[in-house]
């Protein structure tokens, strides 16, 4: 989750007023303008209203003299105007009036009764207060209730002026403006509402017709969906659209859809010389393949449409046209009905051309086009990958540090692996996996297996097919079609399509894979934590409450995790989200079958234990096969590790995790500078290109003092800054997941419904919308990184918080940063993933490093995380969950700044500046240890070892001798002695004095060395 930032205090402001000229014509009776007040006294709202006489006949009456009535033409949105309080100041004095009496609010107005406190003068209706409920990151807004806050005395005197003659009316106050607290928070002009005659009038107008089409300057985007503006409902719809537009951009047409009755297969086309296609209907999917979709709407629903028209380089002077089609089938109307929209652009004869389709000015709108986005979408390779070898008549493929062969049913008959033990090379001895080819047995089936053909489709991808057939006695034949796809960086995904000619019943559809016991000594998924593999295991599917679809198996220089999936495979929301979209149960693995009105699931997981090998049997259970309704056994294998880890790297690039003054920042030894969101270079949560050139600047700094820099940059919600986010609200929940909405009150006056509420950043006031997954938003995400990364001064990496999308994603990720690097020639590019501890309930029990372990091959480093525990948890725990080391990475703490003396065992430490590691970093380089060879305690070639089994000893070769690291897991303080595989023994033993994490110590060779519980000790050795 993003970390907590320092919360500053909303400013508190004289009320101040601006006119903004774009706004002066949006409300159909008044000016509207931006003021300036605490929004979190009175809301983002209010009317100015001025006090110009003071009634003659007040005394004659027995009236208030300063009583006075206002009639606001509020247009709202919100359905129930009388059960929200309404505030009143004075501008004079900034008194608020007590004296308030609501006599009545419709959504089309309010008649108020106030007392003129100051006398004549400006006064301000503020008509939507409200509080800031929940969690401060995670608010939940409401409006405050109408509360009655008028002396009884005087509420009783002026509610009598119902009932004397008109000629002894209260005076009555004058409506000026409308004002918003911002620009964003403005009603204008999209929001305010019509009223019910201009709604009977121009129903009476246009009633006859399924659907009508609004034209939209794009700097309005459309908010509403089940509101027609009130402009829209004066003016009545378009049929053309004229507009400036700059040579070489991308040209977003904005056209309002309202449905006036329910539509289906709602298309739109675009006719243009220079081409163009509606983001909507058209487009490019996150695969880079072509995508379509129609739409369908409810009567009464606004559907935003955006058309987006790209203008030739060449067209300065010239006009650009187009036309667009919209058809529909009305539910209750015979046949398609169509609607056009002629476009006409006249392109600047004097503007500069607009490079890669004019995003600049992110509020025109023309990033919208990267939805289409095919950067970095290929098969070729990143480093430190290989390409993939293939020997056919073996059917063998290879990659970096392990190699599959293939049965002739095309699934693999072996895996095996030449990591070294220590994981710091791919020249070890092979490590073979499986005592058994793997297999999908169908209850009663024998099969026979087609020819295997490969398809070689880059360097960095093959994929292979195979048909199966088989016939269970006396039933219909069955057939399998089997698709696997090796990708360079370990992952092998298949799709198994199963079928049958007729009715066939069958026991059990299962995966049956069989490893050599001491292979795999280590687990993590299904419910058990990382670490030590249990013997047995009996697990059962249950989305609703579990993130669970994978199993891991393995040591640290030799792995496999396994995945279930089928065709209606979704990603799941993940940190703290995971209950608003949850892992769709796949049909074929689950089988999830109806038994005496219950449902039951009848697959799942179990291992076992036996005569020297860990059998894993993914099963489905029993099932009626039909004829015409094929099923799909997918599945993927991550084969781990993914690459050596590189300890030199990872301990000479030293992260400060916060945009400080870089010089400050090098001369506190850090290396690589992380841009957090919520900062100044990058205030926006997930969309630093908001304010590029603070950040270019940024980095340009951070480069000059010879630091790397990175962004805080993800997909897994995205900022309302963004001028995109309202428009990707209108794709149907294809960005934006669906959800209960509420959240942030901007959220509720702008964002409507359905959408889940994200992080709040308070002392930026940035609020944040969660995305789905996978969606064509990872292609905008990838085509904005090449924005980012580009130049002399483009960042150097990235810093990734949860990771919302799959490592199809990511490897464009890591192409577009690592190219961007190579195109100015540094070493690049550096990509970091944190993530909290999900393995709790409202997450869905599911280990961070195993939800993420698609990913890892193109992370450089981990930082896991909150909620982690470094206390209590066994070193098994540790290698696993938390080193990242049997993946082929290394990491870092966070949790209380983690466990120092445990962290050193793994080469982790805390991140700075919440942890100051100048003391260790300068040991570090002063001893050699971080230029040193790095020999865990997991290697069993290490050159020390202690004379416990719980405390444990990583040593670095340095040229200068050895540095020892021990940490202990045992309960209690312990004396250890060092045991040595060489002649280093005879030697003197020094604890270096290091502030912060041990005192200076020496020990003659063989003296017991006493460690406190859950400490431990760097030691040197022939220094």
């Amino acid at each position: 989750m993003p970390l907590p930032v320092p919360v500053s205090p909303a400013p508190v402001s004289p009320p101040r007023t601006s006119r903004n000229s774009a706004l002066t014509e949006a409300h159909p009776e008044l000016e509207c303008g931006i003021g300036a007040w605490d929004k979190l006294l009175y809301g983002n709202h209010r009317f100015v209203v001025e006090v110009v006489h003071v009634g003659e006949e007040a005394q004659e009456t027995h009236l208030p003299a300063s009583a006075h009535r206002v009639v606001i033409p509020w247009r709202r949105q919100d359905h129930h105007p009388a059960s929200v309080d309404v505030i009143i100041v004075s501008e004079k004095s900034g008194t608020r009036v007590r004296n308030v009496l609501v006599e009545e609010a419709s959504r089309e107005s309010g008649s108020i009764i106030f007392e003129a406190v100051d006398g004549l003068g400006m006064y301000f209706v503020y008509y939507l207060p409200y509080a800031m409920l929940g969690k401060p990151h995670y608010p939940q807004a409401q409006y405050l209730p109408h509360r009655p806050a008028a002396e009884p005395a005087w509420a009783a005197a002026v509610g009598r002026s119902a009932w004397v003659p008109a000629k002894r009316e209260l005076p009555k106050a004058t409506v000026l403006r409308y004002e918003a607290a911002s620009e964003r928070d403005t009603f204008a002009p999209m929001n305010f509402t019509a009223r019910m005659d201009e709604l009977e009038k121009f129903h009476r107008a246009y009633g006859g017709q399924a659907f009508l089409v609004f034209p939209e300057d794009r700097l309005h985007p459309i908010s509403m969906q089940g509101d027609l503006p009130a402009h829209w409902v004066i003016n009545g719809p378009g049929t053309t659209f004229t507009a400036n537009a700059r040579p070489g951009e991308d040209y977003v047409v904005q056209l309002g859809l309202y449905a006036q009755q329910d539509l289906a297969a709602v298309t739109v086309e675009v006719t243009a010389p220079s081409g163009g296609h509606c983001i909507n209907t058209d487009g490019v999917d996150r695969l880079g393949r072509p995508w379509q979709r129609t739409l369908a709407l409810r009567a009464g629903q606004v559907q935003a449409l955006y058309v987006i028209l790209p203008v030739p380089r060449n067209a300065a002077g010239t006009t650009v046209e187009a036309l667009v089609r919209i058809t529909a089938t009305g539910i209750s109307a015979t046949g398609k009905v169509a609607q056009y929209v002629e476009v006409t652009l006249d392109v600047a004869a004097d503007a500069d051309t607009e490079p890669d389709g004019g995003f600049g000015d992110p509020r025109l709108l023309g990033r919208l086009a990267w939805l289409d986005s095919r950067v970095a979408q290929d098969a070729e390779l990143v480093r430190p990958f290989t390409p993939i070898t293939l020997d056919e008549s073996s059917r063998t493929l290879g990659i970096l540090g392990r190699s599959l062969r293939l049965a002739e049913s095309g699934l693999p008959a072996q895996v095996t692996s030449t990591f070294t033990t220590a994981v710091t090379a791919t020249d070890g001895p092979a490590v073979e996996l499986f005592s058994a080819p793997m297999r999908l047995d169908v209850e009663g089936i024998d099969w026979t297996h087609g020819q295997l053909i490969f398809t070689e489709e880059g360097p960095g991808r093959t994929s292979w097919r195979c048909s199966w057939t088989g016939r269970k006695e006396g039933k219909s034949a069955l057939t399998l079609e089997l698709n696997g796809v090796l990708d360079a960086d370990g992952a092998v995904s298949y799709s198994l399509h199963l079928s049958s000619e007729g009715t066939v019943d069958v026991n059990d559809v299962g995966l049956q894979l069989e490893f050599w016991e001491p292979a795999v000594p280590l687990a993590m998924g299904l419910g058990v934590p990382g670490g030590r593999r249990p013997e047995s295991l009996d697990w059962a599917w249950d989305v609703s409450a579990k993130n669970q679809d994978a199993l891991w198996l393995g040591s640290v220089n030799a792995g496999i995790q396994l995945a279930l999936r089928d065709g209606s495979y979704e990603r799941p929301l993940n940190t703290n989200f995971y209950r608003e979209k949850p892992l769709v149960e796949p049909t074929s693995w689950a089988n999830r079958q109806q038994s005496s009105g219950d449902a039951i699931v009848r697959g799942g997981v179990k291992l076992h234990t036996a005569g020297g090998m860990v059998t894993l049997n993914a099963f489905s259970g029993a099932r009626t096969l039909i004829a015409g309704e094929p099923v799909d056994f997918d599945f993927r294998l991550l084969l781990t590790p993914f690459k050596p880890i590189e300890p030199t790297e990872h301990l000479g690039k030293r992260y400060f995790h916060a945009p400080e003054n870089p010089a400050d920042i090098k001369a506190a030894g850090a290396t690589v500078v992380n841009v957090h969101h919520a900062t100044a270079p990058a205030p926006f949560i997930n969309d630093p290109l908001l304010t590029r050139d603070s950040l270019r600047n940024y980095v340009a700094e951070c480069h000059g003092q010879g630091l790397k820099a990175k962004v805080y940059n993800t997909v897994r919600e995205l900022t309302f800054r963004s001028p995109e986010l309202l428009p990707l609200l209108h794709l149907d929940q294809e960005i934006f997941s669906d959800g209960p909405g509420e959240g942030h009150i901007w959220l509720q006056e702008h964002a409507g419904s359905g959408y889940v509420s994200a992080w709040f950043a308070p002392n930026v006031d940035d609020i944040a919308v969660v995305t789905t997954g996978e969606s064509r938003w990872e292609n905008f995400y990838v085509r904005s990184l090449h924005e980012l990364a580009k130049g002399e001064d483009g960042i150097d990496g990235i810093y990734l918080d949860d990771i919302a999308y799959d490592r199809h994603a990511m490897l464009r990720v890591r192409k577009v940063l690592e190219r961007a690097c190579q195109s100015r020639g540094v070493d690049g590019p550096e990509i970091d993933l944190h993530s909290a501890n999900q393995f709790t309930a409202h997450d869905g029990y599911a280990s961070s490093a195993n939800l993420y372990m698609e990913h890892l091959p193109y992370v450089d480093r981990l930082w896991l995380g909150e909620y982690f525990d470094y206390h209590t948890t066994d070193p098994d725990y540790w290698l696993v969950e938390l080193s990242g080391i049997p993946f082929g990475l290394m990491g870092e703490m966070l949790e209380g700044g983690g466990n120092p003396w445990r962290g050193m065992v793994f080469g982790m430490t805390g991140r700075a500046p919440a942890v100051d590691n100048r003391p260790l970093w300068e040991f570090w380089a002063a001893s050699g240890l971080e230029s040193g060879q790095m020999q865990g305690f997991w290697d069993p070639q290490a050159p020390v070892r202690t004379s416990h089994p719980d405390v444990l000893a990583t040593t670095w070769v340095t040229e200068h001798g050895m540095v020892v690291a021990l940490a202990s897991w045992v309960g209690e303080t312990e004396d250890v002695t060092l045991i040595f595989d060489d002649d280093a023994a005879a030697q003197e033993v020094v604890a270096p004095g290091i502030p912060g994490f041990q005192s200076a110590a020496s020990y003659a060779p063989g003296q017991a060395i006493t460690l406190e519980p859950q400490r431990g000790l760097l030691l040197t050795i022939g220094y």
